[in-house]
């Protein structure tokens, strides 16, 4: 028993010394004791069967691989811009706003410039296409159907030319006045100032124009040469009356630029410095201002008893479903206009102050010049702390982006998580006077509240009083409660 016992012990022990020896080579193969002799040196030959390396050689070797990969991907991305400046670019734009309103009027009102009638409309139903061709060249095409079929924005323009910069060549809105720059996407207020287009500056018209900015783009300039009257409405009748029921200010030509030899030309110019602008904070602290000028001609269009230069002012109370509340009578003898307006931007955080005033003379060849002014200035103030913005490459008010769009949603607990938009105030005071050749004086009251849902949709409120005088014993009064949905990319 005791002899049974001693064998097995023994075979135990010495499979337990085998393995305790297999073990120690292993590990003298893999790797040197962290405790070896600093005079003792690394040699895989003193190791069978572990190759040579160099840790330097695999790093650089590493190293290399991955710098490869990235040069490969980069010379793909490259190709890709390659391939996309070798052909034209084409991006779809569309504009949807949606209006209503509904009016009331005094007595006077009612006989000065008709009956206000509560409506809706598609105040603009834009769509398009923008893009370059090969980099320097660009384009853009759009479409109006609201109420009729129109052309916007449809112009050619090269790029990134030595002292010009741009030279932009079709149909395109006027080279004068901030707000008439101003896109109707971004506006405050559902419709622009007594101002806009005003005698016929500004508006949509055909023409040559060459603009461009400084380095620091702290200043931008525009110069052009055009058509004196607004061509993306229908044309005027001759047989039509004084009473201000037609589309235009001056002579509409619908979509043809039609115009004579005997005028019918308007050269117009902005310039306009950003004196500051907050870098820090990427412009939520600003200040610009700027002049324009334009000297424009009155074109022979449809000769009415040998009287034809015809040229008449007139103004809605910035409510476009509502009529026209001052109007100067037919001016048959007109020759030319000098436009000068003047324009200041300030935003400081949320709070931002615009105004524009505007001086328009009149030279008649069988009676005294005349003269007519008019002026605005408004405050917006964004409850949410957003800011008015600026586009630098050409200076004019630009997209609001919410700090956090608009959304409700359920979370997995069950409660109600909610984005906010953006929230903002704002007041206009507007003033337009026809009075020289007794077409009236109107001011205009605009309250605003927009709620900006995400950068491309948004929701507006507009109340305007308006409060017309000189036109008859009694002023007339018109109020106006409209809003707006609007969506655009």
């Amino acid at each position: 028993m005791n002899g049974v016992l001693q064998v097995r012990l023994g075979a135990i022990l010495a499979a337990v010394a085998l393995a305790a020896g297999s073990a120690a080579v292993f590990g003298q193969q893999v790797q040197q004791p962290w405790n070896a002799p600093a005079d003792v040196a690394y040699s895989p030959a003193a190791y069978p069967g572990e190759a040579a390396t160099d840790p330097a050689a695999d790093l650089q070797n590493w190293k290399t691989g991955i710098d490869a990969r990235l040069q490969a991907i980069a010379d793909k991305e490259a190709d890709a811009k390659k391939k996309a400046a070798s052909a034209p670019s084409v991006r779809p734009i569309a504009r949807i706003l949606w209006d209503t309103g509904t009016f009331s009027q005094n007595p006077a009102s009612l006989a000065q410039a008709g009956d206000a009638f509560n409506g809706t409309e598609f105040r603009n139903a834009r769509i398009g296409l923008v893009g370059d061709a090969f980099e320097v060249v660009g384009y853009k095409i759009e479409m109006d159907f609201a109420a009729q079929t129109s052309f916007k924005d449809v112009y050619v323009q090269v790029k990134e030319l030595p002292l010009a910069q741009n030279v932009r060549v079709g149909h395109y809105y006027e080279a004068f006045g901030l707000e008439t720059q101003t896109s109707t996407a971004t506006t405050t207020f559902m419709e622009k100032s007594l101002l806009n287009e005003f005698g016929g500056v500004g508006g949509y018209k055909p023409g040559v124009m060459v603009y461009g900015s400084n380095e620091n783009k702290r200043l931008f300039w525009q110069l052009e040469g055009c058509t004196s009257v607004t061509t993306d409405r229908p044309p005027i009748m001759p047989f039509d009356s004084l009473t201000g029921n037609n589309n235009d200010f001056n002579g509409g030509l619908g979509n043809f630029g039609l115009f004579d030899d005997s005028g019918g030309y308007a050269v117009s110019m902005r310039g306009v410095g950003l004196i500051w602008y907050d870098e820090a904070t990427e412009g939520r602290g600003l200040l610009e201002a700027g002049m324009s000028y334009s000297f424009r001609e009155i074109p022979e269009l449809f000769p009415v008893n040998n009287q034809s230069r015809r040229y008449r002012v007139r103004a809605k109370p910035e409510s476009n479903l509502a009529p026209y509340v001052v109007v100067t009578p037919w001016l048959d003898d007109a020759d030319q206009i000098n436009a000068l307006g003047p324009e200041m931007l300030f935003v400081y955080g949320p709070f931002s102050l615009q105004g524009e005033y505007l001086w328009l003379w009149l030279d008649r060849s069988a009676h005294a010049p005349a003269m007519f002014d008019g002026g605005y200035v408004y405050v917006s103030y964004f409850l949410t702390g957003e800011n008015r913005v600026v586009e630098r490459e050409i200076l004019r008010p630009g997209r609001i982006k919410p700090f956090e769009n608009f959304f409700r949603v359920r979370t997995e607990d069950g409660s109600i998580e909610t984005g906010k938009g953006a929230w903002e105030l704002a007041y206009r005071c507007s003033y337009a006077n026809l009075g020289d050749v007794g077409g009236g004086r109107v001011v205009d009251h605009t309250f605003g509240l927009n709620w900006y849902l995400n950068p491309n949709t948004r929701l507006m409120l507009n109340f305007v009083h308006s409060e017309t005088t000189d036109r008859a014993p009694e002023p007339g009064v018109l109020d106006a409660c409209m809003t707006r949905v609007q969506i655009d990319f």
